[in-house]
């Protein structure tokens, strides 16, 4: 049980939801005409600000549709790939911070 304590006190959580979003993404359907959105300018009746589309973007990237994913959003490209980025730093500090900290966790268990 403290184990999985610590193991879960070293994770980074940012990189879980940044998988978790892009995992959701990968699974929609992105030629749907309308799916439920957190955009708060479009839930009060405004129709575009600078980021909507770009989930949408982002699910068409998934089907190799990119002609439709510049048209839905000109950024969604580079946003996939400073999500992936960030992902895969927040990883990368996670093990280094685990193999630390394991070392610490074997010195005080001995």
């Amino acid at each position: 049980m403290i184990r999985l304590i610590f193991i879960l006190k070293n994770i980074e959580w940012e990189a879980v939801f940044w998988l978790i979003g892009l995992i959701y993404l990968a699974s929609i359907d992105p030629y749907a005409p309308q799916h439920y959105t957190l955009c708060p300018f479009k839930n009060i009746g405004i129709d575009s600000c600078p980021g909507c589309g770009l989930g949408r973007s982002i699910g068409l990237l998934y089907h190799f549709d990119f002609v439709h994913s510049f048209e839905a959003h000109f950024l969604g490209a580079v946003a996939l790939i400073l999500i992936a980025a960030r992902i895969i730093g927040l990883i990368h500090k996670t093990i280094n911070n685990f193999k630390k900290s394991e070392l610490i966790w074997l010195t005080y268990t001995n």
